[in-house]
């Protein structure tokens, strides 16, 4: 019995010795695959004679379709070719992901240079289309006009626009994003939401808007006002929402096999990934809460693929689909021995065969270093204390959500500093970590520098070494950095090893707990400070930002 060469796509190849899951009736059947031109020709009963180059033993094991992915970042700390190569070593194998922040930062050219790019890797990459920005920029008018984004959409790897974390702006009529959205509808690509906290008549409205989607549901409840208007919804479980057992009440018994629920980990961190795996895990957790095992393997294949239109391509083991197929023990253990993408083994045993063909990402002018003008000590010291000024004081209550301060505990000085020097948006801030001296990133939505920290004199350095690297995270203390991260990527990313790179990130949640952090995901909290859209205050160049009255709290400090 012969093996396909790894890394090689056999011109006739057959699959035996295993039984297949099938998505669409949700029975497992002792089935032979029939492989041809890296798609699936044929299922056939198990040991009918059929010519073939080479034959693959699944050795009584069970095939599945390649998990998709319905709802990715791919920009987050981690170089993206190596997150797609840790995804799919555990079978994610399909994924659809965010344009952010590269359609903002690089030109039109670059833009579809990059996805173009993504085409050469083995697995299969969709896109959606970011219609805003995710904190304010100066010429955020003009990157997001209509008249940009709208051919972008044309491409049939855009798939959707979205997400729409804005929805208040939607929900009001926006002109130009409902004109996007309407140019969506036309060209029959779905809409993805982001409706995190708004009420059941409020995703009415934005039903009717035209959202087709949404992940932001963190409980049953809310998982059934999203499916009542017509929605549909991704389950999120991951780092930043570990949600899955308080939203799968929801969606068992009659709507467990409903096309409309999927499953998502909505872009969870490196460290994350390495310590539980990836859609493998998910599936795992959805069966420990009480979802079958058929529905739970359609939530992360069959469904997310319908959802999108890409069935033809993905989500099935059936004839003319991509011979994405997984090889597993039992369907009670999801993680896979082998991970086959368009008929070629990419990995085992949670390992890949060969690495993924590499993006030179020094060709993309927005992905460079930008020169800076970093803040003296002397202006973060000339910042007037809490009750002193008209500094507001606010409080890191969540992970990722803004309440008015209380004087809990000792508060640092937060700032989001303009690149380029020329304006700062300074608060007091409690809840993150009081024993912190200085800290700075520019790892945050609106590609500004971000400062934290109890000592003008150590945030100052922090600071200026950040824009010495040309981007990254740096915590200092005592007058020393203690600790770095060049995410040399335009502030973005590194190219640094995955393990390195876990390792890394590990220590920087060590440090900052020790210093009283005390929330669930230390990456997350600095990357959402300046995000326009999660309660109740932002930092942002529109100054210190209410949510939810949409207006500034305080404004902007002008500095030249």
């Amino acid at each position: 019995m012969t093996q396909p060469v790894e890394g090689t796509v056999p011109a006739r190849q057959v699959i035996r010795g295993a039984r297949v899951l099938n998505v669409f009736t949700g029975e497992l059947l002792p089935l032979d695959v029939v492989i041809e031109g890296g798609r699936i020709t044929g299922l056939l009963p198990a040991g009918e004679a059929v010519a073939a180059d080479a034959v693959v033993d699944a050795q009584g094991g069970v095939l599945v379709p390649g998990y998709v992915e319905p709802h990715a970042h791919l920009s987050l700390v981690a170089e993206p070719v190596t997150t797609l190569e840790q995804l799919a070593a555990r079978g994610t194998t399909a994924v659809v992901a965010d344009t952010y922040p590269w359609v903002a930062v690089m030109t039109d050219d670059e833009f579809s240079r990059l996805l173009d790019d993504f085409r050469r890797l083995p697995v299969y990459l969709r896109w959606f289309l970011a219609p805003h920005s995710r904190s304010f920029w100066p010429d955020e008018e003009r990157l997001f006009a209509f008249e940009r984004l709208a051919p972008f959409l044309e491409r049939d790897d855009v798939v959707a626009v979205g997400e729409f974390t804005r929805w208040s702006q939607v929900e009001r009529g926006d002109p130009g994003l409902l004109a996007l959205i309407a140019r969506a509808q036309a060209l029959g690509k779905r809409v993805e939401g982001h409706s995190a906290g708004a009420s059941a008549a409020r995703v009415m409205r934005l039903a009717h808007r035209g959202f087709t989607s949404c992940h932001e549901a963190i409980d049953a409840p809310q998982v059934l006002d999203r499916l009542r208007a017509g929605l549909y919804v991704m389950l999120r479980h991951s780092s930043l929402r570990p949600d899955l057992p308080q939203l799968a009440p929801a969606v068992r018994g009659e709507l467990a096999f409903s096309n409309r629920v999927m499953l998502t980990a909505d872009g969870p961190s490196p460290p994350w990934v390495a310590a539980h795996g990836y859609l493998d895990y998910l599936i795992r957790v959805a069966m420990d809460a009480g979802i079958s095992a058929p529905a739970a393997y359609r939530m992360a294949t069959l469904n997310p693929a319908m959802y999108y239109r890409i069935e033809h391509d993905v989500g099935s083991i059936a004839p003319g689909r991509r011979a994405d197929v997984l090889l597993l023990e039992d369907l009670h253990n999801p993680t896979p021995v082998w991970v086959m993408a368009g008929g070629r083994i990419i990995a085992r045993d949670g390992r890949l065969t060969a690495p993924f063909p590499r993006i030179e990402w020094e060709r993309f002018t927005g992905l460079t270093r930008r020169e800076g003008k970093p803040p003296a000590e002397s202006l973060l010291a000339s910042v007037p204390r809490p009750g002193e000024g008209d500094v507001p004081l606010l409080d890191l209550a969540h992970t990722v959500i803004i309440r008015h301060g209380n004087g809990a505990d000792r508060p640092l000085l937060a700032m989001l500093y303009d690149w380029e020097g020329r304006w700062m948006t300074p608060a007091w801030l409690t809840g993150f970590a009081p024993g912190l001296a200085g800290f700075a990133t520019n790892y945050n939505p609106s590609g500004q520098l971000l400062l934290l920290g109890h000592s003008p004199k150590d945030m100052a350095l922090a600071a200026r070494r950040v824009m010495e690297l040309g981007g990254g995270l740096v915590l200092t203390e005592g007058g020393q950095v203690v600790w770095e991260l060049n995410l040399e990527r335009g502030g973005f990313f590194t190219e640094m090893a995955w393990p390195d790179l876990v390792a890394e990130l590990g220590r920087l949640e060590a440090l900052l707990r020790e210093r009283g952090y005390r929330h669930s995901e230390p990456l997350y909290s600095l990357f959402f400070l300046s995000f326009d859209a999660l309660p109740d205050f932002r930092l942002t160049i529109r100054g210190v930002w209410d949510v939810k009255g949409q207006r500034p709290l305080t404004p902007p400090v002008r500095l030249a």
